[in-house]
């Protein structure tokens, strides 16, 4: 029987009308007993009583409708009608089912009921609060045996209570509660201790609590915080000391520690060290890594390092900051004076091996750190992005850059206010281009255009046009660079788009670049760009006029001197171009990471010396040289030797 059948039926036999009936009587009742069991002198319970009987005697209702209404109608109906048997058979079959469900409800409801209110009596009428994420902050034991420290105990407990509030980390539940608590308790002759109350009745979800006692003279804070379910310690925070009459930087420092743990907790997989950072040094850390500014970045580092000395993860940081600001030495004697927390804190020794390797150049063991760090937080930006870097630009591994980035959604991030999301998309842009896929690269970077006019990605969009054969497009974009950017920046892109044409061996379409850089007025022209742009335009005796005048400026130049080095050899200038390679070879020293060595493949590819250009191409990567941009295949100085077997093997040298 179809539902519209049955409900009509249901109609005609006046069903509906007596279930009215039932449910308006019984809410009439409910509303009555719910104003008079007081005066009747009836327990509070009694509504609730009430309701079970009411719902325990609804199906009974509908039964008993059945039986003595809907059967006796039936009987009066033809009997010897078969079709109407058949509706009589299906009415009844459905008319059960519907109370099989509704008999169902009701015992689901009366169930509720009773385990709500009858299935623990409590012992008086004390309120009792729910399991929730409060935190009872308890008064602070005075262990030093001298009552004029009492007052410290509350002022501990206060300032804990104030540094929680203030930043939002939970409701808390005051000493002044539980004493309270404790008052209407004992005058009702139970006998409860303070730690029984707090669990039993306040239920947090943890407890703050902790002593102080005097030790040489001075105050000694411990502080501990406590499931409030289980009653075990979730963390035994570091004790803090101070002099007796300063009580206050004791209590400052651990609600320091409270807040930070707080503050972290749900960060726990993300934290390098097992102690919590002091919150004031978690702030700073914050604040720093939404920077876009390098000298306000290392500042606040520092600010972080100097409010918790003992903050690991700000230290790396820094080691890294001046690291990718080329002070090697720097990075290298920050990296020394770091110490792990101990020896078997794996994720910090990880992180102080990748940048041990970093400094030697050892790229196969940093990607190896990198991975391990990256699996541990593939959701942080500034791993996610080191990750895709080191693939990349350290082991030449693009297709590896392609998964590292899409485990992070771009879609919900704000571009405009992320500088690490630019520079993931500055990489995952470069990678695309290594493995050809120039229309992904261009239509990635142009969406993202729409939303910021990030300069980053100008570079590899025109590598991308180019290598697109994306000409118009390219021109187009220029333009609007043109008007938009600087004069140098605009030149170091038409740079860029000369040396791209350069490598398909379009030398008339590189010339039209190198000539726009030439032709530009001398006021707004930066000596290197317009010697790049002579030297790759083959123009070596201007080009060698200009290397000469940097040369003397910046006597410790190695591309500078590697191409003046060309430029003698190309115009027949052999004592200069071998006191070029001299002066090269004299340059040599730490953390240069093959710059030498390549410069002067660079040198033996003009000469057409091959053995001398791939024995130094192997020692340049061996030492930690970079893929990227403007080395190896994308060095047009090399075009004619990068389908060779051992060019393949300079570029596989670390996979």
């Amino acid at each position: 029987m179809k539902l519209k059948s049955f409900f009509k039926q249901c109609h005609e036999k006046e069903v509906f009308k007596m279930l009215s009936i039932y449910v308006v009587s019984a809410w009439v009742i409910l509303q009555v007993l719910s104003i008079t069991w007081q005066p009747l002198g009836l327990p509070q319970k009694s509504v609730a009583f009430l309701i079970i009987v009411l719902l325990l005697c609804f199906p009974l209702y509908i039964f008993f409708l059945w039986k003595f209404r809907i059967v006796p109608l039936q009987k009066v109906e033809i009997e010897d009608d078969e079709r109407e048997e058949k509706k009589r058979n299906a009415f009844q079959k459905m008319y059960f089912s519907a109370l099989g469900v509704i008999t169902s409800l009701c015992v689901i409801a009366v169930f509720f009921i009773v385990n709500r209110n009858f299935s623990q009596a409590a012992v008086d009428n004390l309120p009792k609060l729910v399991k929730s994420d409060k935190i009872a902050v308890l008064k602070f034991g005075n262990n030093t045996g001298d009552p004029k420290y009492d007052i410290v105990s509350k002022m501990a407990s206060d300032w804990i209570i104030h540094g929680i509030t203030e930043n939002n980390v939970a409701q808390v539940i005051t000493q002044d509660l539980v004493d309270e608590y404790k008052t209407i308790l004992k005058g009702k002759n139970i006998e409860e201790d303070e730690t029984t109350i707090v669990r039993e009745y306040l239920k947090p979800n943890k407890i703050i609590s902790g002593n102080f006692y005097l030790k040489n003279g001075n105050l000694l804070f411990q502080g501990m915080l406590i499931d409030g379910k289980t009653n075990k310690t979730i963390i035994s925070f570091k004790p803090t000391e101070c002099a007796a009459e300063n009580p206050l930087k004791c209590i400052e420092d651990l609600n320091e520690s409270i807040t930070g743990y707080f503050i972290t907790e749900d960060k726990k997989k993300l934290m390098l060290q097992e102690n919590p950072p002091k919150y004031e040094a978690y702030k700073y850390l914050l604040e720093a890594k939404y920077s876009n500014d390098n000298q306000e970045y290392i500042n606040l580092l520092n600010k972080a390092i100097a409010a918790d000395s003992t903050y690991f993860e700000p230290k790396v940081l820094r080691v890294a900051h001046y690291y990718n600001q080329k002070e090697f030495k720097k990075a290298d004697s920050l990296l020394k004076s770091i110490k792990p927390d101990s020896y078997t804190n794996r994720r910090q020794l990880n992180l102080l091996n990748m940048h041990k390797a970093l400094l030697k150049g050892d790229n196969r063991t940093i990607y190896k750190t990198i991975l391990n760090e990256y699996e541990i937080a593939p959701l942080d930006l500034i791993t996610n992005k080191t990750a895709m870097v080191v693939a990349l630009q350290f082991v030449n591994r693009p297709e590896d850059v392609e998964p590292i980035y899409r485990t992070i959604n771009m879609d919900s991030l704000n571009i405009q206010n992320c500088s690490y999301c630019i520079q993931r998309l500055y990489v995952k842009g470069f990678a695309d281009i290594e493995l050809k896929k120039y229309s992904t690269t261009i239509k990635t970077i142009e969406g993202a255009q729409q939303e910021t006019e990030a300069e980053l990605l100008n570079r590899p969009l025109v590598i991308a046009y180019v290598r697109a054969e994306k000409e118009e497009a390219l021109k187009q974009f220029l333009r609007k660079i043109n008007l938009i950017a600087t004069p140098a920046k605009t030149q170091e892109l038409y740079l860029q788009a000369g040396k791209e044409y350069l490598l398909k061996g379009d030398t008339l379409n590189a010339n039209e670049y190198f000539n726009n850089i030439i032709n530009t007025s001398p006021e707004t022209l930066t000596p290197n760009t317009l010697a790049n742009a002579l030297f790759y335009k083959e123009e070596y005796e201007k080009a060698k006029n200009i290397l000469t005048e940097i040369h003397i400026e910046e006597p410790d130049n190695i591309e500078v001197i590697a191409k003046l080095a060309i430029s003698n050899f190309k115009l027949g200038n052999m004592p200069d171009a071998k006191k070029n390679l001299s002066t090269l070879e004299n340059l040599r020293a730490d953390y240069q990471f093959g710059e030498v060595d390549y410069a002067l493949a660079q040198y033996y590819a003009a000469t057409d010396n091959q053995d001398e250009l791939y024995k130094h191409l192997l020692k340049a990567v061996a030492n930690g040289h970079l893929y990227n941009w403007k080395y190896f295949k994308n060095d047009p100085q090399f075009k004619s030797y990068t389908n060779s077997k051992e060019f393949e093997e300079v570029m596989n040298f670390w996979q």
